[in-house]
């Protein structure tokens, strides 16, 4: 089914439904792990229950993107002077560069635990790195030894995904909500953007699932 007709069933339910092992930290989609005594393939770990890996942040931000996309047929008609977008679909690239940033604060977050930095140094780097661009192209080669866009093609090689595209996608979109809310240009948001939000969610989820099991979960391995 195309994601963009799926309309009464929460997308936070069908995309960013995975799962942590509490011990090893590996993150996947087995739904038997809600079953008491269910055995990490990866460690062993038996466990007494499933552990969401995304905060509930994540799951809102998805939602909230798929509410204001199929919010067009619901909107008041008010008679405008130009064609084009509606509010609904400003909203959606809105929240979309929203999840981006909190997917990436998440994974950021994870690597200073898994790396057992201190608080004050973890503080301290994310001072020094307030902005996403800071985070994604200098804190995190910094945690990882591996530059953002090598990332991306290292992902693409272990992935049937084209992650390098979803990469590109994500910063056209980045630059359509910069020019929008710096300059108040709206031309560069339209219906098509809007979908490409919905459609590319589903990779943006395992382009950070993968970030984690590649660079985080290793931490745990032998603990």
């Amino acid at each position: 089914m195309d994601i963009t007709e799926i309309k009464k069933q929460p997308l936070s339910t069908l995309i960013s439904n995975y799962f942590e092992c509490q011990k090893c930290k590996i993150v996947h989609r087995n739904l038997e792990v809600l079953r008491v005594g269910f055995k990490c393939p990866s460690c062993n770990y038996i466990s007494n229950g499933g552990r969401l890996y995304f905060h509930i942040n994540i799951h809102i931000l998805i939602d909230l993107i798929q509410e204001a996309y199929h919010s067009v047929n619901s909107e008041s008609k008010v008679t405008r002077f130009y064609e084009g977008e509606g509010a609904h679909d400003i909203s959606v690239i809105i929240f979309f560069c929203t999840l981006r940033e909190s997917l990436l604060e998440n994974l950021i977050n994870r690597l200073m635990q898994a790396q057992n930095l201190s608080k004050g140094v973890s503080d301290r780097l994310l001072a020094d790195n307030k902005f996403h661009i800071q985070k994604q192209d200098k804190l995190f080669r910094a945690l990882t030894n591996i530059k953002w866009n090598e990332s991306m093609l290292k992902r693409n090689d272990e992935s049937e995904l084209d992650y390098k595209k979803i990469d590109e996608f994500i910063s056209s979109v980045v630059i359509a909500r910069n020019n929008f809310i710096h300059e108040g240009s709206k031309w560069s948001i339209d219906r098509e953007l809007s979908t490409g939000c919905i459609k590319n969610l589903w990779g943006l989820i395992n382009l950070y699932v993968g970030l984690h099991n590649t660079y985080v979960q290793p931490y745990y391995k032998n603990t």
